[in-house]
């Protein structure tokens, strides 16, 4: 991890599932199989145990360009002391970059909108442009 947080002007640490983990979960919530989910929770964070020490604190942000990266996250991060006791990133950091992070986090609504949108629409240019020029309000 150190190497990839060498001379970085930006660190984007996020933990994430492997594939594989979110195909199995995936049949575990349709079946509505809690013991399985139990048990797929429990197998990831003995994994998760190896990496303990991929924790984005302020010996990591020092190795970037300047020592003075920016750091980002989409949310919600595991804050060590704050949301866990071991996390992804420490209770410096984070506070450190907390209004960016939380700026960020904030357009995740509409990348997600957009991904749907982009994914079912045929056309999206045009179906854009047919909105903009009928110009009606919307309501819900």
């Amino acid at each position: 991890m150190e190497d990839a947080f060498k001379d970085a002007e930006i660190v984007y640490p996020k933990s994430w599932a492997p594939f594989e983990v979110m195909q199995r979960r995936t049949v575990l919530l349709h079946d509505d199989y809690r013991p399985g989910l139990k048990g797929l929770e429990k197998e990831c964070l003995a994994k998760n145990l190896r990496f303990k020490n991929w924790e984005c604190d302020e010996q990591k942000m020092e190795l970037t360009k300047n020592g003075d990266a920016l750091y980002m996250h989409c949310l919600p991060a595991d804050i060590t002391s704050v949301s866990c006791a071991q996390g992804e990133v420490s209770k410096d950091v984070f506070e450190k970059y907390r209004l960016a992070t939380y700026a960020e986090a904030g357009y995740k609504p509409f990348v997600i909108a957009a991904i749907i949108f982009l994914s079912r629409i045929k056309d999206p240019l045009n179906r854009l442009r047919s909105i903009v020029e009928n110009d009606k309000r919307r309501s819900v």
